[in-house]
């Protein structure tokens, strides 16, 4: 009877998780179409999910997460989800191409979503991303030609701009098509 009550229990917590997993990603696209409804892109966000997970093997949460809050932070100031799109498909291919785990390219992602929409990556944010995406200060210094040994004083004189980090990344994302086998 013990064991016949602890698997129970067993399950009883996987069936809670996986109704509480579900409920959180209704929650998060109820979110993602809200934020998009005011630009009918929802559909189109939609599909980026649907192609990030798919591209670096994220959950559907996971990547609906990251789409989501780049759109909060970027479609209100005028960027176009096209860039929008190179950004978030051009940090994963660096993540996945300089071998970053899942939670640090997700704790380096947030830092760049936070200075893409303040305007400029600076402080916290740049150090933050330095120390776990070093491969993108690679494309930054491609697109600034400012040295990457350079790039935190280009950094702290707040001149890596939003506009900068966007067309590095967009860089990034062309630089890197067809490098990424798609998982299924």
């Amino acid at each position: 009877r013990l064991k016949s009550a602890a698997a129970g229990l067993g399950l009883g917590l996987i069936a809670k998780s996986a109704i509480q997993s579900a409920a959180s990603f209704n929650d998060l696209q109820t979110r993602l179409k809200l934020v998009t409804s005011e630009f009918g892109e929802f559909e189109k966000a939609q599909k980026l999910v649907a192609r990030a997970a798919k591209t670096f093997g994220l959950s559907n949460r996971e990547a609906a997460e990251g789409v989501t809050d780049i759109f909060t932070r970027l479609r209100p100031l005028g960027i176009e989800l096209e860039q929008i799109e190179s950004a978030f498909i051009g940090f994963n291919t660096v993540a996945r191409l300089s071998g970053v785990s899942a939670a640090g390219a997700s704790a380096a992602f947030t830092q760049l979503a936070q200075a893409l929409g303040s305007g400029r990556l600076q402080g916290d944010e740049f150090r933050s991303i330095s120390e776990q995406i070093p491969g993108l200060l690679g494309a930054v210094s491609l697109e600034t030609g400012v040295a990457v040994g350079k790039l935190k004083e280009f950094a702290s004189d707040g001149k890596l701009t939003t506009e900068i980090l966007l067309r590095a990344l967009k860089r990034v994302k062309k630089a890197a098509s067809g490098k990424i086998p798609s998982r299924i």
